[in-house]
């Protein structure tokens, strides 16, 4: 997606001066005195909140604010543990989740009396809410008329009224648990890097929703654009208890926005819990002092994929290990490679986009005339690299219109599945963990079951898992994901379903056999990411004790 050239040159103004923007300045040219750099110390109240976590914070020049292990640590172990200074329930799931401690509502459900934004599980929970949710009542009731006359999200006005009233309660020396107002103040805002026409609404969103406020909860029109701006590059969406990747709630935590920096290559990953609560565990073995990092993005994307939308979302450009090392030692060059025409044992090395051309919204592919195959360095010509490529991104899109525009899944489902297969191309391979081939498999899943393919979707599920443990074997990309767990999930579910199809009692008895093993794959992945005590564990421990083999 191609940036407005405002925001290009804006972010170009900002961004770090060390990132690669392609050739090295002449060694001609003056030298600049680098100014020098004071670092604060960190303060005393972030050092007490991770005392009882294996973590060390610290402030670099390099790095910034980060958290390192204090020790040796192996998957599973939780290093943070926050409660939002606020968080909403999203609009979609408004009357489904508690909004003190986001556990599912029955029809039973408590409404508050005087706005209609407002539903708990119980009048326990409604009375905790209530000092938070009185400086505010009325004025939830204004957001809906806002929100549509200034063409702001309704969930980042009720975000950013909650957060005006937290700040109100610790003025008032008010008890809670939640980190406190101040440590907002400490997240960047990128301000100066998001679109004039985002700042324009916010403004007149702000404008009209301060004179709605009380008075002393009112705070100057531009420290309200200021503060959705860090909502909107700081926040950390809360899942829901039992499903799947599926954000019920939206928080600000600025514990962890602040000290666990992000890497395209985690160690690390953060789970949201009841009670409007963020923790961040150890998906794999950390070493004393390695930095524990979390990624925002997905991971399964290439390098110019990951690096536009850290640039669009976070404002910044990705330096990360993965991101810097070499492209022909990295799984990178799988994930958007072309199988060698000679040798067919690797990839035709496609070079990491600079970011004055991504900024651009090209690509490296769009202007290198040639590459080189990783083990045998045949080389190609651009052209038919770029004409292979084509030809894969036509039949991706031309699946993807019949499925959203046409609501077309067998014929969606077809040009998708010949993607996979690699049929659709006629003079080169993707390689088989290219990023497409990977997307393709999704949408192609869905198709199947909407098809009534059951068998075709179970196959097509164990695909993507294949492909996910790849990366983790082949490019040393994390195992215990939310994602990989979901996949399992739906495996589970999936053979479940064709279980109860079967006439036969040994195909049946099979089904609940390969279920039962998926249940389980996802168990031993969330104990590690989630923790053995979240809604999501029991919920599938819950699924395999209902599997009688």
């Amino acid at each position: 997606m191609a940036l407005a050239d405002e925001q290009i040159t804006k972010l170009s103004e900002t961004l770090d001066n060390s990132c690669s923007v392609g050739e090295k300045p002449s060694s001609k040219k003056k030298k600049n005195k680098k100014k020098a750099v004071v670092l604060e110390n960190i303060n005393p109240f972030y050092e007490k909140a991770f005392t009882d976590y294996p973590v060390q914070l610290k402030n670099t020049k390099a790095k910034g604010r980060h958290a390192v292990a204090a020790k040796e640590l192996p998957e599973g172990v939780t290093v943070s543990l926050e409660t939002a200074t606020a968080f909403v329930v999203r609009s979609d799931f408004i009357d489904q989740n508690c909004h003190t401690c986001l556990a599912d509502l029955s029809s039973d459900k408590v409404r508050c009396t005087h706005c209609p934004l407002s539903y708990y599980c119980s009048k326990t929970c409604l009375d905790k809410d209530r000092a938070l949710h009185e400086l505010i009542c009325s004025t939830f009731g204004q957001l809906e008329a806002i929100a549509h006359a200034t063409d702001v999200e309704i969930d980042l006005l009720r975000l950013m009224l909650l957060l005006l009233a937290r700040r109100q309660l610790d003025s008032q020396d008010h008890v809670s648990n939640a980190t406190p107002f101040w440590c907002v103040q400490d997240l960047l805002s990128h301000i100066e890097s998001a679109p004039a026409a985002f700042k324009q609404v916010l403004t007149a969103a702000s404008e009209r929703l301060s004179t709605e406020l009380p008075e002393s909860l009112r705070i100057p029109v531009e420290d309200m654009v200021a503060l959705a701006c860090r909502i909107n590059s700081n926040a950390h969406g809360l899942g829901d208890n039992h499903s799947r990747n599926t954000d019920v709630a939206l928080g600000l935590f600025p514990l962890g926005a602040l000290f666990f920096n992000h890497g395209c290559n985690p160690n690390t990953a953060f789970v949201g819990l009841p009670n409007g609560q963020l923790a961040f565990r150890t998906i794999r073995p950390v070493q004393k002092d390695e930095e524990l990092v979390v990624s925002y993005i997905d991971i399964y994307s290439n390098r110019d994929e990951r690096r536009q939308e850290l640039l669009a979302t976070k404002h910044f450009w990705c330096k990360c290990k993965r991101c810097t090392s070499p492209m022909e030692k990295s799984v990178d060059r799988l994930l958007s490679g072309i199988v060698c025409h000679q040798c067919a044992k690797d990839v035709y090395i496609i070079p990491p986009t600079n970011i004055d051309i991504l900024l651009k919204g090209q690509l490296s592919v769009s202007v290198e005339s040639s590459f080189k195959c990783a083990a045998c360095e045949h080389e190609i010509e651009g052209d038919q690299l770029r004409t292979v490529l084509g030809e894969a991104e036509k039949s991706y899109s031309a699946g993807m219109t019949y499925i959203r525009q046409k609501r077309d899944f067998r014929s969606g489902g077809q040009q998708l599945e010949r993607l996979t297969k690699n049929a659709t191309i006629e003079k080169g391979k993707l390689h088989p963990l290219h990023s497409l081939r990977f997307n393709s498999y999704i949408p192609l899943m869905n198709c199947m079951r909407y098809n009534g393919n059951l068998k075709g979707a179970i196959e097509t599920n164990k695909s993507i898992i294949s492909l996910i443990e790849q990366y983790a074997t082949i490019g040393g990309l994390p195992g215990n994901t939310s994602e990989l767990s979901d996949y399992w999930q739906n495996l589970g579910e999936l053979c479940q379903k064709m279980a109860s199809e079967c006439s036969s009692v040994i195909l049946e008895k099979k089904w609940l056999k390969e279920a039962r093993h998926a249940f389980q794959q996802a168990l031993n992945i969330r104990s590690v990411a989630f923790g053995q005590s979240h809604p999501k564990v029991h919920h599938i421990q819950q699924s395999m004790n209902q599997i009688k083999v």
